[in-house]
Formats: C-alpha cells, structure tokens, sequence
C-alpha cells in the first residue's frame, strides 16, 4: 500500500489498484487480517497528494449476540490529503502525513475499516444470541434454564410493569 511520489509533477493523476492484507487492531475476532482490494487515483496537487478511491475489505468479526466469529464485507469510499509539510498543522486542516516521497496508504483504509465496522455486528439477521443465565449459544437449541426466575434486585421494577399493565 505504498505508493512512490517522488517523480509526480504537479498536476499529475495516476491510476491505483492493489490487493493486500492489513492487520487492523485487536478485540474484533480471532483473526486480524483483513483483506483489502483498493481500486483508485492518486493526484498531485501542488505537493499535496489527494486520493480517492473505492475499498473492499473482507474481514472477521465476532458477533454481538452469540460471539461466534463471522466473516463480513465491508464497502467503502476513501478521499484523503497527504502532506509532506509539518507546518500546517492545526485545526482547519485534516491530512495525513508521509515522508521519503512515500505515501502509506495503510492507516487511512486502517481508519476507514474501523469507520465501517457495524455498530452491532451480527452474524444473521435471526441470531438468537446466548441464555443470560447459562450462556448456551441458543442458535444451537433451547438450554434448560428456568426462563421465569427474576432476581428479586428486580421485583419490585416488575411489579411496576405489571401494575402499568393493569391500568391500561
């Protein structure tokens, strides 16, 4: 995901495409690799470098409700400025930096991904997630808990359910 800069001229656009695997950050699955195909354009804009382009990465989650890891993909547009220039550092502006005449595509996708993941990632719109008194994965069949019992902490916060009930 690198990409030379050093022989652009100003004004110039190229054509970017690559596949490759990224690791994104743990705590999301098992298996942190995510596979990434980028197909874009990279333009220089007066010692800046502005890219845009369409991601696909396919990666592994795990699922909200019963926790078992799944694979998803993900489809995404990135449109981001990289600067060579410390000195423009401050508020107004939002870029990535790079050095060496190299660009690193990498933590802008690695943003991006973590931008796209689902706020609740679940493995199918009928998951049945886990018993809250066992922890069986009720995917898997009916576990043999007693669905009735109520902590008494929460008794008289059901009393007040069934008496709103009653008056309705």
């Amino acid at each position: 995901m690198i990409i030379d800069v050093s022989n652009f001229i100003d004004g110039e656009t190229r054509e970017v495409s690559f596949s490759e695997k990224v690791l994104i950050p743990e705590n999301y699955c098992v298996d942190n690799n995510a596979d990434v195909k980028v197909v874009g354009e990279i333009s220089n804009e007066k010692g800046k470098f502005h890219f845009t382009g369409n991601v696909l990465a396919s990666l592994c989650l795990n699922c909200d409700l019963c926790l078992k890891p799944f694979y998803v993909e993900l489809k995404f547009i990135i449109d981001e400025i990289f600067s060579d220039d410390f000195s423009e550092v401050d508020s107004e502006n939002d870029f990535f930096h790079f050095s060496d005449k190299k660009i690193n595509l990498a933590e802008a996708i690695i943003s991006g991904i973590l931008f796209n993941i689902p706020m609740k990632a679940v493995c199918s719109d009928n998951c049945k997630g886990l018993c809250g008194v066992c922890g069986h994965n009720l995917n898997e069949g009916d576990c043999q808990c007693d669905k009735t019992y109520v902590n008494p902490k929460f008794e008289k916060l059901k009393a007040l359910f069934e008496e709103s009930e009653e008056e309705v």
